[in-house]
């Protein structure tokens, strides 16, 4: 990610080359017409221009890349995305250990670090062993490997270290809030979330990015260089270029697919059409969306604000094993709306936003998920069971995923499982599953269940042919769990009911040491 930077400043250097260059007779229309929104970043008299000017070559170079190309044209896979950030992080990383306020006082600034937000972004995309991943990537390039020789070896020097400074911050805040906006779009993120921390920073406000250039090009032009010293950042310069280039090539080559041009990219076509909404429109519940999370290569669906999105195109996000996997089959408006990835976040059908800047948020987060996945159908408000209503019955264990349920026999019915035997035997009580019950020594059994009545022909949801999870939980609920007998066994009391007994219990032992001693009193006397 940090040698992706330099490639990024180039969107307002060239164009500040470009007016730097320009013969004095040229009409001034020229760069007017031309400058792209950071066009006029660059345009001092100091150090920078200098440089600027002197690497225009190499700027251009890299502005065009294949794999900045491939970036333009949203055509990379996550996989290539996460080794270009391992590369950055480890030069961001080894350049961050050699900055500071003492090391480079003009310009050091602690907002401007990026080794945090990479590993943010390794961490989404790669899962808990990102570190150990990243590393090996970086480890296994060459380029990388050159990139930090020279790195280490620039660090002992002050202007040298500048150089790297220069160029790499630069390049984020510049030319790398276009390739963000790229990225976030490809993987339907908004500014600044997890997988896209690296373009953002703290005290810069999205299109701000210019003034912060602006402010750094300033102070860096009050750095006391000499000749001898501006010629060797300038020939570091030049080497950061062609080890930054060398980078983007191994990532190209990973999986070398046909980019666009900057300027197509910015001039380019018409916009993306929001994909049409799935033929079969979906009313579920929470418990029954909880099914759609891709296990075993299924659906994945989550519901954004009341609206269920299907989010199966992105299984390499979304599915197992995915950067935000947490988020499939559950409800996150509130995650989304508040930029959070805490599973406490999640389901929580009762929360609306507390100010504007979360509507804003949750607003944005609306159109680009819409612009990428197909609406699925609608998040039922209908109550769920509650766990416990029934005193000390216990909720019934979570229904399996649609599309693992087995189909219907003719008729409406469905095969029972047989009853299992020995640990795994169902309780003659309550009918669950678990080890044997006590209450069956007794020869107590379980009531016949009331014969049902077959379902309404063509009686259809639109999910399992006309039933849904919530009814067969209920039916089995009512079927067993209600029946008074079932809350006297004690294999399934909740932790509510097994709290109440011992508190009785307690009391009734001291009390009943109260009494057994007056008693005693009363007949010794």
């Amino acid at each position: 990610s940090n040698l992706g930077r330099p490639l990024f400043w180039r969107l307002p250097i060239f164009f500040a080359y470009r007016l730097l260059s320009l013969p004095a007779r040229r009409p001034i229309a020229w760069w007017k017409d031309s400058m792209s929104k950071y066009g006029e970043l660059s345009r001092t008299d100091g150090h920078s221009k200098w440089f600027l000017q002197r690497t225009l070559t190499e700027h251009d170079k890299t502005m065009d890349d294949p794999w900045m190309q491939m970036i333009y044209k949203q055509c990379f896979t996550v996989k290539q995305y996460a080794e270009w950030l391992a590369r950055n992080h480890a030069v961001f990383e080894m350049m961050e250990k050699s900055v500071s306020s003492e090391t480079l006082p003009e310009v050091h600034d602690v907002d401007l670090l990026r080794t945090t937000a990479l590993e943010t972004d390794l961490r989404q995309l790669l899962g808990a062993d990102w570190k150990a991943e990243a590393e090996t990537m970086a480890r296994d390039s060459l380029a990388t490997r050159r990139y930090l020789e020279h790195l280490e070896a620039d660090a002992s020097s002050q202007h040298l270290l500048l150089a790297h400074h220069f160029l790499q911050y630069n390049a984020v805040l510049s030319g790398g809030s276009y390739l963000g906006k790229m990225v976030s779009e490809k993987l339907s993120l908004v500014r600044g979330a997890p997988g896209v921390a690296f373009y953002a920073f703290r005290g810069v406000d999205a299109g701000k990015e210019a003034a912060r250039v602006q402010k750094y090009l300033k102070a860096f032009d009050k750095v006391q260089l000499n000749e001898e010293e501006r010629d060797a950042m300038l020939v570091a310069m030049q080497r950061i270029y062609a080890d930054t280039e060398a980078m983007m090539k191994e990532v190209f080559d990973l999986n070398p697919v046909e980019g666009i041009a900057y300027s197509s990219a910015k001039e380019g076509g018409a916009e993306s059409q929001p994909p049409p909404p799935c033929k079969e429109q979906l009313e579920i519940s929470l418990s029954e969306l909880h099914g759609f999370n891709g296990a075993d290569g299924g659906r994945i669906l989550f519901s954004l604000a009341g609206e269920l999105l299907d989010v199966s195109s992105g299984s390499e996000l979304y599915g197992p094993g995915g950067g935000y996997s947490l988020l499939a089959g559950r409800d996150v408006t509130r995650c989304l709306a508040t930029m959070s990835l805490e599973s406490t976040d999640l389901d929580d059908l009762a929360w609306e936003p507390d100010n504007a800047e979360e509507e804003k948020t949750l607003e944005q987060w609306r159109e680009k998920l819409k612009v990428k996945y197909p609406v699925a159908g609608r998040l039922s408000k209908s109550p769920e069971p509650a766990a416990g209503a029934a005193g000390l019955r216990q909720r019934a264990a979570p229904a399996a995923p649609a599309s693992t349920k087995p189909a219907a026999a003719a008729g409406g019915k469905t095969q029972e499982a047989p009853e299992a035997g020995g640990d795994t035997q169902k309780c003659p009580i309550s009918g669950k599953e678990g080890a044997g019950c006590p209450m069956a020594t007794f020869g107590i059994v379980k009531p016949k269940a009331k014969p049902k009545a077959a379902p309404k022909a063509g009686a259809s949801s639109g999910f399992m042919a006309g039933k849904s999870l919530i009814a067969a939980v209920e039916e089995q609920q009512n079927s067993s769990d209600d029946w008074w007998l079932s809350r006297l066994c004690p294999l399934h009391w909740d932790a509510s009911t097994m709290k109440a007994i011992v508190v009785v219990a307690v009391a009734s032992w001291f009390s009943g040491i109260f009494v057994g001693w007056n008693l005693h009193k009363q007949l010794m006397s």
